[in-house]
Parts: structure tokens; sequence; C-alpha cells
């Protein structure tokens, strides 16, 4: 029964305002209106979203782009450096990191430093290597060669054979050290895991 009440009540608000001259000549327009904006709305909704992901797709590239651009052109100065160096010093970078491989001049660096300084090699073992065919232009990548290197010697000479390593004309980074002293002796074997760097 208030259920009745109630909209009986709401019919006798709005049915003197439906009975208006104004609402019965404009109104199925403004509502015709009313449906086609909500309609509309609902229609665009999905367009803009994917406009507004664009945007932003579009701003990350934009992003992306500038970055490499500013790599090329820190390369290109960087080349340009380069060619602007004394020649001796572009023999040594070449020696440090050359052109291929060249296990032969690793090897003699190792050697010449634990004779130099008076110890003896126990084990020089190079890692395992993939070889690829490349040419001079597509050289511009760092390739590594791993190697373990076991010297025994005084503690002074495996410290100079360290500092030889440091200052070699081959770059050389040690990855791992170790220090066992010898059974008979005041000697030490030292091993040493290192990496020599080549452009591939």
């Amino acid at each position: 029964m208030k259920e009745s009440n109630r909209y009986s009540r709401y019919f006798t608000y709005i049915k003197p305002l439906a009975r208006l001259p104004i609402i019965k000549t404009y109104g199925p327009a403004i509502f015709s209106l009313l449906t086609m904006s909500v309609f509309i709305v609902f229609a665009i909704k999905p367009t803009i979203e994917t406009i507004l992901v664009l945007q932003k797709q579009l701003a990350d590239s934009d992003k992306i782009v500038a970055q490499i651009n500013e790599k090329t052109d820190n390369l290109s100065k960087g080349r340009e450096n380069y060619q602007l160096l004394n020649q001796n010093i572009k023999n040594k970078i070449r020696a440090a990191i050359p052109d291929n491989i060249e296990i032969k001049s690793l090897s003699q660096a190792l050697e010449t430093s634990a004779k130099t300084n008076e110890a003896s090699i126990s084990a020089l073992q190079i890692q395992p290597l993939v070889l690829e065919n490349t040419t001079n232009e597509s050289k511009n990548a760092l390739g590594e060669i791993a190697f373990t290197f076991n010297i025994e010697g005084s503690y002074s000479a495996l410290t100079s054979i360290l500092q030889d390593l440091k200052i070699s004309s081959r770059l050389i980074s040690i990855e791992k050290l170790s220090l066992n002293k010898v059974t008979e002796g005041k000697n030490l074997i030292m091993s040493v895991n290192g990496k020599a760097y080549y452009l591939k």
C-alpha cells in the first residue's frame, strides 16, 4: 500500500510537468538528444582510450629515439677523438685489445712475467673458444679469452707478477685469485683466473 502511495505521489508531480506546452513541444527532441549523447559517450570512450595509449607509446618511442641519437653522437665523437690520437697511443690500444684472438701474445706475456720474476709456471690453461669468421667492418663486439694461470714462487715474486699483469701490454682482468703454500720450502702457488680481450 505504501509503494502505491509513493508512485502515485511521483505521478502527481510528473503529470502536470508533462502537460506543459514547452515539454510537449521539445520533450521528444531533448530525450532523443540525451539518448544520443549517452550512446556517443560509450562509442567514443574506447577510441579516446586507444588515443591515450598511442600517445604514451609515441612519447616512449620519442624518448628511445633521443637516447639512440645521443649514443650515435657520442660514438661519432669517440671515433673523431680516436682519429686525433697519436699513432703510438693507437698502437698501444691495438696491442691491449687486438683485432683477433692472438693467444700467442697472451701466453708470451704470462710466460715472460713469470720468467722475469724467477717464478715457474705449473699450468696455463686457455678455456675453449668459439671462433667466428669476421670482417673488419663487423669487428665491433668485445670478445673474451678466459684463462687459468698457476705459478710457483716467492711471495715477492708473485706480487711482482700481479703488478706485471696489471700493466701488461695486453688488457687483462683478474677474476679470481688464490694462494696456497707449497708442502716443502717457503714458496707459494698462486692460481689466477683471468680474462684477456679482443675485438670480434
